[in-house]
């Protein structure tokens, strides 16, 4: 017997169309990703890249509190903190608050006190020596910040009136005859009478 050789009907045509339209539309769904469809356990390890990242896309708040440090910052190119403009002088200030933070002239630093580095000339007394370092803007030296400095500035001969007033004023047990004390080079202290001619250096604070 002969098969038959009968054309296929046209509705036959028409499902046969409809299915394989069917099937490929299923297909493309299944390859199609949804909304909000892959999370990080679709994400492969270190497939994200520096290249598939925009620019400017990471900002502040996607960075973990203290998790940057030195090595992941360029700080050569960091720009200088506004509140820190005057940092470059901080360490060599001749001001602190608009008050002088330097020795006068003629001084030298020793233990954060500027001193004179030369006797002045032989006033009438301690109270003369007092006024004299007054009108510099400075003090008389104790006894014993004269001694430590015996050795840096040369105090004298000791031989009068070579020799550096203290500021030093008193009486003696009977409340009268009135005393100061000189140091000399030599670190020896003389006790003198307060209208005694004397040598004197100044002292005076770093700030003024």
């Amino acid at each position: 017997m002969q098969a038959s050789r009968r054309r296929p009907s046209p509705a036959l045509i028409v499902a046969i169309v409809a299915l394989v339209v069917s099937l490929t539309g299923t297909a493309w769904a299944g390859l199609t990703l949804g909304k909000n469809s892959v999370g990080s356990r679709q994400l492969r390890s270190k497939s994200v890249t520096t290249g598939k990242i925009a620019n400017n896309a990471v900002t502040g708040v996607k960075v973990a509190k203290e998790s940057l440090t030195g090595e992941d910052i360029k700080l050569s190119q960091l720009g200088k903190v506004p509140s820190a403009t005057t940092a470059d002088t901080a360490g060599d200030a001749s001001t602190v608050g608009g008050h002088a933070a330097a020795c006068p002239a003629g001084t030298t630093l020793i233990r954060g006190i500027c001193f004179d580095v030369s006797l002045s000339s032989a006033p009438s007394g301690i109270k003369a020596a007092a006024d004299g370092c007054a009108a510099k803007g400075g003090y008389l030296p104790t006894t014993m910040e004269l001694y430590s400095i015996r050795n840096v500035i040369n105090l004298g001969s000791g031989i009068p009136p070579d020799y550096t007033v203290a500021d030093d004023y008193y009486g003696n047990t009977a409340g009268s005859n009135y005393k100061t004390v000189t140091v000399d080079g030599t670190g020896k202290i003389v006790e003198v009478g307060i209208e005694n001619a004397v040598k004197y250096i100044c002292a005076y604070p770093l700030v003024r």
